[in-house]
């Protein structure tokens, strides 16, 4: 195996503990040896940029990031957006009109604005469902719920949609199965039992992660991805080691080449340790 020099992780399920509020203290450890080792880092999630950016500060060490399943990228936490796409504006508004016709949650993420649905949602749930740092002083994000947003960010630039259903997952699938019927131009996964995540067909984490790797003069043969659920299966695909949490999802584990331990048991740091930085750890197996 080629030395990894940059390695690209999710976050919820993935480095984020149970629960997705924090960063278990093995893989803090872990990333810092990384860095140390030289290699680069990237958080590539589905969440808002900020969100992540405090998460890469808290743990103290240079980050990229890549944000919204890839469509809005940064060089480093709280920095400046260097590259951002968004969904067709014509598949911006079906996605919004469809989901009026489902009892579901949705949010509209554009850079750092994000309209929700629902004005009902309390602080703590905004932080539950779109991530804790989401109302952190400091954070560039802005939160709207009112439709006269709604349509500014229609006409502005939509990058991702999330839309939730707490209880039933009957809406999202039929939701869902129509988005992909009628939208062939939008990308829809999941993160999460109980969510769609909507972008713009050629933008993903393999994209973004892609773009990175060019820029920083890495070779995809030298870049780890890790992750555990369907919305990581293109960054996977185009890594050249590409790491299923031992949580994962059967599809996300059948785009990778390791298993390594669950997220509750550190296995981002497992796996940096064992691949990355060639330390003899169990709990990483090569699944192909």
């Amino acid at each position: 195996m080629e030395p990894i020099k940059l390695i690209a992780m999710d976050m919820d399920g993935t480095l984020l503990g149970d629960g997705g509020n924090g960063i278990p203290q093995e893989n803090v450890e872990a990333l810092h040896a990384a860095h140390a080792a030289g290699i680069k880092l990237a958080l590539c999630s589905g969440r808002i940029p900020d969100d992540m950016g405090f998460y890469a500060l808290d743990v103290g060490v240079p980050m990229h990031i890549l944000a919204l399943n890839g469509t809005c990228s940064l060089d480093r936490p709280l920095g400046d957006i260097i590259r951002s796409q968004y969904l067709d504006p014509a598949d911006a508004r079906a996605i919004f009109n469809m989901a009026q016709d489902f009892p579901v949650i949705y949010g509209m993420f554009s850079d750092h604005e994000l309209v929700v649905s629902s004005k009902e949602l309390p602080p703590e749930s905004l932080e539950m469902i779109f991530g804790k740092n989401i109302l952190r002083k400091g954070t560039r994000t802005v939160v709207y719920s009112n439709g006269k947003q709604a349509e500014k960010l229609l006409a502005r630039g939509v990058n991702k949609y999330m839309i939730f259903s707490i209880d039933d997952p009957a809406p999202l699938q039929a939701l869902r199965a129509r988005m992909e019927k009628e939208l062939p131009r939008v990308e829809v996964s999941t993160s999460w039992v109980n969510n769609l995540e909507v972008n713009p067909k050629d933008a993903n984490k393999a994209v973004a992660l892609t773009a990175l790797a060019d820029s920083l003069n890495i070779p995809m043969s030298q870049v780890m991805a890790i992750g555990d659920n369907d919305n990581d299966i293109p960054m996977l695909q185009v890594a050249g080691v590409a790491v299923a949490m031992g949580n994962a999802t059967a599809n996300a584990k059948a785009a990778a080449h390791y298993e390594t331990l669950p997220n509750s048991d550190g296995g981002v740091a497992a796996a940096i340790r064992a691949l990355a930085l060639g330390e003899s750890i169990p709990g990483v197996r090569r699944l192909r």
